[in-house]
């Protein structure tokens, strides 16, 4: 995939290719079920503590049938296609882990709301231009955050928030963590926001803050919305106090740099800037590891990574035991399963993740699971690098960034198996295998230059 193919198959005058009109009755139908299903996969307690699991239940079904047909009407071949390799045979092996599963019905059920997922992810790619998904997921990330940002006021002013259908017995929560909105804002505490949960929050506002960024330089129209959305993203992160959200934050725009500074080199350049950065991030990744202490201290947080070494070891215990064939798909680790249940409890708190999905997915299906997750993150980061650094738009740098804030999650947290965080990975795994054909036309000033007139266009001059 040589530079010189890209810009010889793109010609300068070539239109933008827009798939429908955002007037059209097709689209706005379309926007509708990609704004509801975005904010079920990202704030899916908020569904869960109003409305109840059944609610979310009939939620998740009516959107699914939903997903199924808008996806059916609209050439499917063609995204099905594109689904990579590793990705359908993670898929496959989900499925067959069924006859091995210690918890059959579990891995059934579980497996259905990941091929949902799924589908949605492929819906979103099918449907929408990189440019209108830029739109959609800013619109419903600035919702969830201006509600956060409210519900944290009123629960702030007004005493903590109890979930309308909480997930614990008696009338009082056994532990803070249980509730909704834990009213912290003024104590400069964690917040939860509409969330329900600090890291989730943190996820999507730091998700948040990158799209509003690019949106605040691609877009042609008034900057102050974007702008003030990027203002309030970056609050909400620093309120939700995610010290791996922190160094996603740090990895990110080391990436963009080197990303920049890699756009329209020769391929010899190109190379040793890859190799710089490599240097770089190696001695940056060994002084984390020799002075974690110290580290951990200055992103405040404990020696043991917040309980999560304690996690880790008992993962691995459980990975022993079937490191060949794990224990079968469960995504979610439901309670009341064995051997989930009481098996890591942190300051009186049950867990119900390994806080690590290469774990998660080595102990669920095996080392041939953990090898195709691997497989399927590399393939996809380097699909989608290739697009941010050899396009000229900015706006292909969002989709890469959007990549590394999952991949960073990854590391503390499972929510890559499920929910927000598979849906992403789906989509961005099918929607970067696109032919660069189908891309917006490339321009003749690379990223870097526009990204220094951005101040001059800010101000209006």
């Amino acid at each position: 995939m040589s530079a010189k193919s890209i810009t010889s198959s793109i010609p300068i005058t070539q239109p933008i290719r827009i798939p429908f009109d955002r007037t059209s009755k097709r689209y706005k139908v379309a926007a509708l079920l990609a704004y509801l299903g975005l904010f079920t996969v990202l704030a899916p307690d908020a569904i869960r503590y109003s409305i109840s699991w059944w609610g979310w239940s009939a939620v998740v079904i009516s959107l699914t049938i939903w997903t199924v047909i808008a996806l059916a009407v609209k050439n499917p071949a063609k995204t099905l296609a594109r689904i990579p390799l590793p990705l359908a045979f993670l898929m496959l092996l989900m499925l067959l882990s069924v006859i091995w599963s210690q918890y059959q019905a579990i891995t059934l059920v579980t497996l259905g709301l990941q091929i949902t997922a799924s589908l949605f992810a492929l819906f979103l790619a099918n449907q929408f231009s990189w440019r209108q998904l830029l739109h959609i997921l800013s619109n419903t990330i600035r919702f969830l955050l201006s509600s956060s940002l409210l519900i944290e006021i009123y629960a702030a002013l007004a005493g903590p928030i109890a979930p309308l259908f909480p997930n614990y017995s008696g009338s009082e929560p056994p532990h803070a963590s249980y509730l909704w909105v834990q009213g912290n804002l003024f104590e400069l505490e964690r917040i939860q926001g509409i969330m329900g949960n600090a890291n989730l929050l943190a996820f999507t506002s730091v998700l948040g803050a990158l799209l509003f960024l690019i949106e605040l330089i691609v877009t042609d129209r008034s900057k102050w919305l974007p702008g003030l959305s990027l203002a309030l993203a970056l609050s909400m992160a620093l309120l939700a106090q995610s010290a791996g959200m922190t160094v996603a934050v740090g990895l990110i725009s080391f990436a963009a740099i080197v990303a920049i500074l890699s756009e329209g080199r020769p391929r010899p350049t190109r190379h040793r800037i890859y190799r710089i950065a490599l240097l770089a991030l190696g001695i940056a990744t060994l002084f984390g590891v020799v002075f974690r202490d110290w580290v951990f201290d200055l992103l405040g947080r404990s020696p043991d990574a917040t309980g999560r070494f304690e996690i880790w070891e008992k993962v691995l215990g459980l990975i022993w035991e079937k490191p060949i064939e794990g224990w079968g798909w469960t995504g979610y680790w439901i309670p009341g399963t064995e051997p989930f249940e009481g098996l890591i409890s942190i300051n009186g708190v049950p867990m119900y993740q390994a806080h690590n999905a290469y774990l998660d997915i080595w102990m669920q299906l095996g080392v041939l699971g953990l090898g195709l997750l691997v497989w399927l993150m590399i393939a996809v980061f380097v699909r989608l690098w290739a697009v941010a650094v050899r396009h000229t738009s900015p706006l292909y740098l969002y989709p890469l960034f959007g990549f590394l804030v999952i991949a960073a999650q990854s590391l503390t947290e499972s929510r890559l198996l499920i929910e927000a965080g598979w849906v992403l990975l789906v989509l961005l795994a099918t929607k970067s295998r696109e032919p660069f054909a189908e891309l917006e036309p490339l321009g003749r000033t690379p990223k870097r230059l526009k990204l220094l007139r951005l101040p001059l266009r800010i101000l209006g001059r």
